[in-house]
């Protein structure tokens, strides 16, 4: 009786051996943790957790650091302007020779960036056939048409005579039909004429006003 006891503790502390060898060979830890970091292969995306948890992610490629002196893509590229002249080309037709008061150049063209066609000098007189707003278009000996500025010419030829207006008239404060009007004459009034300019005549009103009016308004 004894000896089959003892046969059966044996016998059962031999089966409880091996269960506890077997629950050790299919132990799962007791937290659901994931796969270890060497069992996943380095190519591989790593696989999600248990139910709940986030994927690990994936490298990007665009938050790699750019090559040692590489340009930045957002660098802004030097930007170049380019001049563009501006040209008058609005001419009011006149008919004088007027002299030239310093050096200038002629211009192709009413604009400063234009091309030099030749270089007047102080003294010289040059035949006006027109005006624009801050040039004179003049005809030169070789029968080229070009441009001088107005600031280098004596536009205005003195004079003192008293004139009947034939007609009313503005008077501008510049001897060209771009100026600004600053007062007016009327027709049938005297004008005290100071000055000729192109097709203006400069007058001074008895208030001391001076300005410019066309000739045609002159009798």
């Amino acid at each position: 009786m004894a000896t089959r006891l003892v046969s059966s503790i044996r016998a059962a502390m031999i089966v409880l051996g091996v269960t506890a060898a077997c629950e050790g060979l299919l132990w799962v830890p007791a937290h659901g943790a994931g796969p270890a970091e060497e069992d996943v292969p380095a190519t591989s995306v790593v696989p999600a957790g248990p139910e709940g948890s986030p994927a690990a992610p994936a490298p990007s490629p665009a938050l790699a650091p750019a090559p040692a002196g590489a340009a930045s893509p957002s660098a802004a590229k030097p930007t170049r302007h380019k001049i563009v002249a501006k040209v008058e080309r609005d001419v009011e037709p006149a008919n004088a020779r007027l002299k030239l008061t310093e050096d200038t150049w002629v211009y192709s063209e009413a604009s400063k960036w234009s091309k030099h066609i030749e270089r007047a000098h102080a003294g010289k007189f040059v035949v006006v056939t027109g005006a624009t707003r801050s040039y004179l278009q003049v005809k030169l000996k070789s029968g080229e048409t070009g441009y001088v500025e107005q600031s280098s010419v004596e536009m205005l030829k003195p004079t003192d005579k008293i004139f009947v207006l034939t007609s009313d008239a503005g008077v501008l404060d510049k001897p060209t039909h771009w100026a600004t009007k600053v007062s007016a004459v009327h027709r049938g009034h005297n004008v005290h004429v100071i000055g000729m300019a192109l097709n203006y005549a400069k007058i001074k009103m008895k208030s001391g006003l001076e300005g410019y009016i066309p000739i045609s308004a002159l009798q």
